[in-house]
């Protein structure tokens, strides 16, 4: 009885991180200028944007299949949602606009490519 219980429970947490692919710490390569931006994506389901390791960005998110949906604190509160590209071995993220009307932060997401960090 005790290895099925024990087997529940490694099922249960597989199926928690298949469900969420992004979650961990992303980030870009250096910048021409040396900046580092990235991204944590907490398993609380929310996030914390940062350039060089000082935070920007703020705010909560959802993840179905491979479409991403958030509110940050920029923005007026406005949700946008994206398709999530992943390639390389699941080891980077682009992102593709499917509904952003704030549109300084959809011009910057869709040029961003983000690495997972180990």
């Amino acid at each position: 009885m005790r290895i099925y219980l024990i087997s529940f429970f490694v099922l249960a947490a597989m199926a928690f991180t298949v469900n969420n692919p992004i979650l961990g710490r992303w980030e870009t390569k250096p910048s021409e200028k040396g900046n580092v931006t990235g991204v944590v994506f907490k398993s609380n389901y929310e996030f914390e944007g940062y350039v060089n390791k000082k935070p920007f960005v703020s705010g909560t998110y959802s993840v179905d299949g491979k479409v991403l949906s958030f509110v940050d604190n920029g923005c007026e509160g406005k949700r946008g949602t994206y398709e999530l590209i992943f390639f390389s071995n699941s080891d980077s993220l682009r992102f593709k606009a499917l509904e952003d009307e704030c549109l300084d932060r959809k011009n910057g997401m869709e040029r961003t490519i983000l690495g997972r960090v180990k």
